[in-house]
């Protein structure tokens, strides 16, 4: 079960999303949570060619933007803090010194669970967009992560599309979202993409019955389908009303396997419901 939540804070409304969504896994589980701000002192500070006499420029440029994004993370902890207290969710709140991705995944190792804004930029002071940050995590992450993009509902809903394609990843987000909590009162459906339907259903059902003996009932479903196997989880999650999708991410052996880098990478830049991410 889950009992320690990372929230990971920054200005992005899939952040906003992702504060919510995380307060009601704790309220569910009986979680605390810590939020976690980051100031990226070392990339505003980093060294960039100057002309003669722009050193001194930089300085005071510098100066400004660690200022501002100490002011941003205050106000980000500050209204993390805010929201909790009003949800009645124990927490706690971090500011760390440091580059995001390094940072984030120090810190994972001491949580359960870890929430992320789907576009949040950690590095909002020197990049428009920050998806550098979120790859390293994805790819090196040994917790699960939770992924929540903007367009998430209030909550994350009653029924959960698993995707499972048997690789070490899909078994190890099967093992650690049935021990979560998350799936208690929810309809969990597990679907394997396949061009052969029987063995699509012979691993969907091998799935189902990792699951049951954890505890988890879920119903089985094999995808054939001339769609993408983005396309078609997507289908599929639409058509049951999920507002979760579990799977493994950024697997590497079999070529069949679903959770191929550029799969995972498709899932998470086009998903409109949260994800439950295991490396």
């Amino acid at each position: 079960m889950i009992k320690d939540i990372l929230v990971c804070l920054e200005g992005s409304p899939s952040t906003e999303a992702a504060t919510r969504i995380a307060i009601g896994v704790a309220r569910a589980c009986g979680a605390q949570m810590a939020g976690l701000a980051i100031i990226d002192e070392p990339d505003i500070r980093a060294g960039t060619p100057t002309s003669i006499g722009g050193a001194s420029y930089k300085h005071e440029r510098d100066e400004t933007l660690v200022a501002d994004a100490k002011k941003l993370a205050d106000d980000w902890v500050a209204l993390f803090e805010r929201r909790c207290r009003t949800a009645g969710v124990p927490a706690r709140s971090l500011e760390i010194v440091g580059r995001p991705a390094e940072s984030i995944l120090t810190e994972m190792e001491a949580h359960h669970l870890t929430v992320i804004g789907r576009d949040a930029n950690f590095r909002f002071e020197t990049e428009e967009h920050d998806r550098k940050t979120l790859n390293a995590i994805l790819h090196q992450a040994m917790r699960p992560v939770l992924l929540v993009p903007e367009t998430t509902e209030l909550e994350l809903g009653h029924t959960v599309l698993v995707a499972y394609d048997g690789s070490h990843a899909a078994k190890r987000a099967i093992t650690s979202f049935a021990a979560s909590g998350i799936a208690q009162g929810r309809a969990v459906h597990v679907a394997t993409v396949d061009d052969n339907g029987v063995l699509a259903r012979e691993m969907s059902e091998r799935a189902v019955a990792m699951l049951r003996a954890a505890n988890v009932p879920a119903t089985a479903h094999n995808i054939v389908s001339i769609l993408s196997n983005i396309e078609a989880l997507f289908k599929l999650a639409k058509d049951l009303g999920a507002g979760l999708m579990v799977m493994g991410a950024f697997t590497r052996g079999r070529l069949r396997e679903l959770f191929s880098g550029s799969v995972t990478r498709g899932l998470v830049e086009q998903t409109e419901i949260p994800l439950y991410l295991q490396h």
